[in-house]
């Protein structure tokens, strides 16, 4: 029965997931600033468990490689390895604990009070147990100070959580409280504050968060089909649904359709920005760049509202900000901007860049 609904869950999941193209994506975070600041080292955590997190925050920074190499050089202000006219700055923050809760309750369960030998018990009873359920919420603020000028380059907040439970015949009652006319107060509720190993626990909830705010990396991104035309002569052409579904196993065979309902529909916006899917699954970003902006401007010539659809924005948006990463990413490791080369779609519209 079980493997049934996680077959049928599976199936509901497949059948809602955006139709696209999965590809190899080299991402770059909104914060340039930091991503520029490559030579690096780490100050003072102030707040609860700092020493652990700033050893830690050192070795994400150590750890972190983008296309096998790593991305930050960790430089000690205090001996002079800070390089001549690169710029260099300082990670440091202050920890919060903004939320402790603990709860007391009891239950009961059978245990054996009586063996016969391992694993045989002759006779189990009733024993109450009592039970500690806790909750830690922490916050993390990091900023990058720039060597030399004390400028901030990147300030932001991060969250993590922990939780535990536990039960015991021999736990005793308050041991996260504190005692005030006759009753308990938990939690910090109670002036407690939480062990130090479930802030360390949500602590590291937070040290991926960061790292993928202030470096490049290696991911896998889907260039995104619209599903549905708004134009009713290309909804009926029932090779659009088939390309849509064809996107998700045989991409290749899907961009050709595409390419062929392209010639067929030249201003139908759907149409148009799925061949500039293809064209972002292939590498060739300035085409799909080109596609998606025809695009929104047909769908906002469609609508009559001056404004292209958000999905078609959005797509115009998020490849505009994905090519000046990638702008970014030839100035920093001196890269050729190969992806750059590609034949421009509005001039060449039999490229090879597509489904091959």
């Amino acid at each position: 029965m079980r493997s049934i609904i996680a077959m049928a869950a599976l199936c509901v999941v497949a059948a809602c997931s955006t139709p696209g193209i999965d590809y190899a994506a080299r991402l770059v975070p909104p914060n340039t600033a930091a991503v520029e600041t490559r030579s690096v080292d780490v100050g003072r955590f102030d707040g609860p468990a700092g020493n652990w997190y700033e050893g830690r925050f050192e070795a994400m920074l150590a750890n972190a490689t983008f296309d096998g190499e790593p991305w930050f050089r960790i430089a000690r202000y205090s001996d002079g390895t800070v390089p001549e006219g690169q710029r260099a700055g300082i990670y440091e923050g202050v920890i919060d604990i903004t939320e402790y809760e603990a709860e007391e309750y009891t239950q009961t369960v059978k245990k054996c009070v009586e063996w016969d030998g391992i694993f045989d018990c002759e006779h189990r009873e009733d024993v109450e147990e009592i039970c500690l359920r806790e909750e830690v919420e922490v916050a993390v603020s990091p900023r990058l100070v720039e060597y030399g000028t004390g400028e901030i380059l990147f300030r932001a907040t991060y969250y993590g959580h922990s939780s535990h439970e536990s039960c015991d015949e021999t736990y005793w009652h308050g041991r996260r409280g504190r005692r005030h006319d006759g009753h308990y107060s938990y939690g910090l509720f109670g002036g407690v504050q939480p062990p130090q190993d479930m802030v360390i626990d949500a602590l590291a909830d937070t040290l991926h968060q960061v790292r993928v705010d202030i470096a490049p990396r290696n991911t896998t991104l889907k260039a995104e089909f619209i599903d549905e035309a708004i134009d009713p002569v290309v909804r009926a052409d029932p090779r659009f649904e088939q390309a849509v579904k064809a996107g998700r196993d045989t991409p290749n065979a899907s961009c050709m359709v595409w390419r062929d309902l392209r010639v067929a529909y030249p201003d139908a916006p759907a149409v148009t920005h799925n061949l500039g899917a293809c064209y972002e699954s292939a590498g060739d970003y300035l085409g799909a760049h080109t596609l998606y902006a025809e695009a929104a401007e047909q769908s906002s010539a469609i609508s009559g509202a001056g404004q292209p659809d958000k999905a078609f924005r959005k797509a115009l948006a998020r490849m505009s900000s994905y090519r000046s990463g990638l702008q970014l990413l030839n100035r920093l490791t001196g890269e050729e901007a190969g992806w750059e080369q590609f034949p421009d779609i509005r001039t060449s519209p039999e490229s090879d860049g597509v489904g091959s």
